[in-house]
């Protein structure tokens, strides 16, 4: 009597050409969320470091100091009419990238240009999470800043800090800024963190398209190593 055997079929795996394929579609779809997120605002280069200067204290410890200006146009790059976030450099950056250290104290100096908008929650009048819970504007110790006179606000979730920006008044002289100036630590552990401008600025109905949804106008990342 013959024996019959029956022929079990095997599980073939993903051929070569199919993997290289599902490569390059994942690839491709990491890039076009990368770029529709991580737009590049004045053009490839929107790194802010060029703004940060390094001082010591008597007791020898770092001090990061950044010096922006908020501009009620850049004047550059392909969205010039946007307001936005600059260094106070020459050639001027777009002043929202920045690169410090982990658990350092960072001092922050903006020059505002720009005149007031309200904010939509007054919440983000006070200022928080910055050294003694204060800043200073124009020379002046406020722990919450009078919404009529609000304009910006420099605000990091991740880092607890929340600082009103005073716009200049509406009979202000060309060239007019006010000066906010105000000090934080970062975090003690590396990544990138995301900071912002709360009050809307930008154009839609919401305020909110624009500069306030772009990288590199009124929106940037810490990243700390």
């Amino acid at each position: 009597m013959d024996e019959s055997t029956d022929t079990v079929p095997t599980r073939q795996g993903l051929g070569p050409t199919l993997i290289v394929f599902l490569i390059v579609i994942i690839a491709l779809a990491a890039l076009f969320t990368w770029s529709i997120t991580y737009r590049a605002a004045y053009g490839a280069d929107r790194t802010a470091n060029s703004a940060v200067s390094v001082s010591s204290t008597t007791s020898g410890q770092k001090v990061y100091t950044i010096h922006l200006a908020i501009q009620q146009e850049v004047a550059v790059g392909p969205h010039a009419d946007f307001l936005g976030y600059q260094t106070e450099t020459k050639p001027v950056h777009p002043g929202t990238f920045f690169t410090l250290p982990r658990n350092s104290l960072v001092t922050v100096v903006i020059h505002n240009f720009d005149s007031a908008t309200a904010p939509r929650n007054e919440f983000f009048s006070l200022v928080q999470g910055t050294i003694g819970g204060v800043e200073t504007v124009q020379g002046k110790t406020l722990k919450v800043m009078d919404p009529a006179v609000m304009s910006h606000t420099f605000t990091v979730p991740d880092f607890g800090v929340n600082v009103p920006m005073m716009g200049i008044p509406d009979n202000a002289k060309p060239g007019a800024f006010e000066t906010m100036k105000f000090s934080f630590r970062t975090p003690n552990k590396a990544g990138v963190y995301r900071w912002q401008c709360i009050v809307p600025c930008g154009s839609g109905q919401y305020g909110n398209g624009g500069p306030m949804s772009e990288l590199g106008y009124m929106s940037g990342m810490f990243t700390l190593t």
